[in-house]
C-alpha cells in the first residue's frame, strides 16, 4: 500500500500474500508427486537414433553392445552395471550381451526379455513386437506367461493387448535390417513402407488406403545409396505403382 510521509514523499509498503492452508497442501502434494519422475529423469541415460540413422552402436559399461535401428530409443539408469542390467526399448535394436551372473533385462511396452549372455534382436513398435535369437537363449515374459527361445527361434506379439505369444523360426538373414534386407512373410505393404520411411528418411503415402493391407512375401534388398531400386523391388512384389512427387512417394 502507498502512504504519504510527513515530507510529502510516497512510502510503498510490501503486500504480503496470506497463503491459505489448502494452497499449501496442494503445492506440497504436487511437489511430492512430481519429485520421483524428476529424480528418475535425472538418473536416466537415453540414446536414440533418428530416421535414416541405422546401426548406431552403444557400448555399455559391462561390455554389452547395442546396435540401434532407425527411429529407436533405449534408456537405462546411471547405476547400470554390476547389480543392475535393465534397459528400456522403443523401436528396434540388436543386443550382444556380455556374460554375467546378473540378468540382462529388456523392457518394452509389449513384454520383458531376460537373458544372461546372448545375441538377439528386439523389435517393439506400434505395429507389433518380435524377438529373435542368434546365439544363446532368452526368456519372454508377458502377463505372467513365459516362453524360452533358443538360437534360430523368434517370438511374435501382434499388439500390446494381445495375450498370445506366437513362435516361429528365423532365417539366415536374421535380423534383416543388420543385413540390409527386409524379410517379408505375408507382411503388409503398410508395414514395409514404414520400415522404408525409417531407413531412408522419406515419406510414403497411400492414394487408396485399402492397399495398405496388401501382403508381400520375399526378400527386399536395402541398397544403401539406391532408393530407386528398393522402391522398384517393392513395386514388383506388391504389384503396385509408386509415383514420386517432390520428396514423397505415392502408392497408386
Amino acid at each position: 500500500l502507498d502512504k504519504k510521509s510527513p515530507n510529502g514523499n510516497t512510502i510503498t509498503k510490501p503486500i504480503w500474500i496470506k497463503w491459505q492452508p489448502r494452497f499449501i497442501y496442494a503445492f506440497l502434494l504436487a511437489f511430492i508427486l512430481i519429485m520421483p519422475t524428476t529424480i528418475r529423469y535425472l538418473n536416466t541415460n537415453t540414446v536414440s537414433s533418428e530416421f535414416g540413422m541405422t546401426n548406431r552402436n552403444v557400448i555399455l559399461s559391462d561390455g554389452t553392445i547395442i546396435q540401434l535401428n532407425a527411429d529407436s530409443k533405449i534408456s537405462y539408469a546411471n547405476d547400470y552395471g554390476d547389480r543392475n542390467r535393465k534397459i528400456s526399448l522403443k523401436g528396434e535394436a540388436f543386443f550382444n550381451v556380455a556374460p554375467s551372473n546378473v540378468p540382462f533385462i529388456v523392457k518394452t511396452d509389449f513384454a520383458k526379455i531376460t537373458v544372461l549372455g546372448t545375441k538377439f534382436n528386439v523389435r517393439a513398435r506400434d505395429d507389433g513386437f518380435e524377438t529373435g535369437v542368434n546365439e544363446g537363449s532368452v526368456e519372454i515374459n508377458k502377463n505372467n506367461k513365459s516362453l524360452v527361445l533358443s538360437r534360430g527361434q523368434r517370438a511374435l506379439i501382434e499388439s500390446k493387448n494381445a495375450t498370445i505369444i506366437h513362435s516361429s523360426p528365423t532365417n539366415n538373414h536374421y535380423p534383416g535390417w543388420l543385413n540390409n534386407k527386409i524379410i517379408c512373410d505375408n507382411t503388409s505393404l503398410d508395414k514395409i513402407c514404414k520400415e522404408i520411411e525409417r531407413t531412408y528418411n522419406i515419406k510414403i503415402i497411400f492414394k487408396d488406403m485399402s492397399k495398405k493391407k496388401v501382403s508381400i512375401s520375399g526378400i527386399i534388398d536395402l541398397y544403401p545409396n539406391n532408393l530407386k531400386s528398393v522402391i522398384s523391388s517393392i513395386s514388383l512384389l506388391a504389384d503396385r505403382e509408386f509415383k514420386l512427387k517432390g520428396d514423397t512417394y505415392i502408392v497408386l
